[in-house]
């Protein structure tokens, strides 16, 4: 995705007081190891680190760089632990350009360094590893290695807060009852791999009205459209139904919670159980007692969709002054949500969950 990042890093660095080497993938989205690149401006205070002319250089040396603190942001995807197993680094050998340096590892003493594989000879006892997802297995797995200690923020939220940023003064995303031409606005771009639920949801809307999937308007969906919003979606549709990017235990909230709340619409979220509570923890409300909001408390995926599904038939069921009320009521939520958004406290609540996890 052509979507530039380097601000969010340098937000980060800056947050973190320019005291880590920062990794990160690039362009956005990627996880292939051979995507994951340096980020040098405002990384680092120390000047001796801007010495080194070469960081990329199997053959370098230099102690300084090989005791920097290092943080290896893995905040974009959700984490993928095995992915970066050695069998898996011996596979990606030909695209990476450290593979001399692997390779002699590999044939050592050194193992199972995982993502730690970008930077072999590093020889600090941990990396700090930030992540955007709550309630997981994977960031177990990480933390049990002894070679890295997790750190948990909302990477999403300050992409989003620039990405949406017009959202704010944008008057066409007010809805009014006469333009409104379904209850629920679904977006689902991928349906494979982690997202391969959303095929089976799709399926099932079959069964139920007053739906819009995709777009109204009907263009191509690419990777770039996630920073992007269409008003007409949201001020013809009551409700947006979040098809988040993994649907498992793990909570990973990315744009697609954040658009909606950007454009002042009210959702349903299918992601991890808790999700809800994640998203209330930031000072957002959610959509209880007018809608039934007991999915996010199921641990079981299935039941969780299809609690979902239920109440999207039940809201359909009520008769149109009762949909009218719920909306109503609905809207005033999603409109301090969206003035909670767009408000400087929410972005530094981010910035201070970044730096407490990060300097605990």
């Amino acid at each position: 995705m052509s979507i530039p990042t380097n601000n969010l890093y340098n937000f980060v660095a800056q947050a973190l007081e320019n005291k880590y080497l920062l990794k990160y993938f690039y362009p956005w989205g990627e996880k292939a190891f051979e995507n994951i690149v340096d980020h040098i401006t405002d990384s680092i205070a120390d000047d001796s680190y801007q010495d080194i002319t070469d960081r990329s250089d199997p053959n370098v040396k230099d102690l300084r760089y090989r005791k920097i603190p290092v943080i290896m942001c893995h905040d974009q995807e959700p984490l993928d632990f095995d992915l970066y197993s050695d069998i898996n680094m011996l596979k990606q050998l030909d695209n990476i350009p450290q593979q001399k340096d692997i390779k002699y590892f590999l044939n050592k003493d050194r193992k199972d360094l995982n993502l730690r594989w970008i930077h072999a000879e590093h020889e600090a006892d941990y990396w700090t590893l930030l992540h955007s997802e709550v309630n997981s297995a994977e960031v177990d797995k990480y933390n049990n290695t002894g070679l890295f200690r997790c750190a948990y923020w909302w990477a999403h939220a300050p992409i989003a807060c620039d990405w949406y940023r017009f959202a704010k003064y944008d008057n066409r995303l007010q809805r009014q009852s006469q333009d409104i031409m379904a209850n629920f606005l679904v977006y689902a771009r991928g349906t494979t791999g982690k997202r391969a639920y959303r095929k089976k949801f799709l399926k099932h809307l079959t069964h139920i009205d007053s739906v819009q999937v995709g777009s109204f308007a009907q263009y191509e969906v690419l990777g770039e459209s996630s920073a992007t919003y269409d008003h007409y979606d949201f001020s013809h549709t009551n409700c947006s139904i979040i098809l988040e990017t993994i649907f498992d235990q793990r909570v990973h909230l990315t744009e697609k919670t954040l658009r909606p709340i950007a454009c002042g619409h009210p959702f349903m979220i299918l992601n991890g159980p808790g999700a809800l509570e994640t998203i209330r923890s930031y000072g957002f409300r959610t959509f209880e007692p007018f809608i039934n909001e007991s999915y996010d408390k199921e641990q079981l995926s299935n039941k969780r969709m299809h609690m979902v599904l239920k109440e999207m038939q039940r809201i359909n069921s009520l008769s149109n002054e009762e949909q009218t009320n719920i909306w109503k009521e609905c809207n005033l939520i999603a409109e301090y949500n969206k003035q909670l958004f767009f408000n400087d406290r929410f972005l530094s609540s981010v910035k201070a969950e970044l730096q407490k996890n990060v300097f605990v």
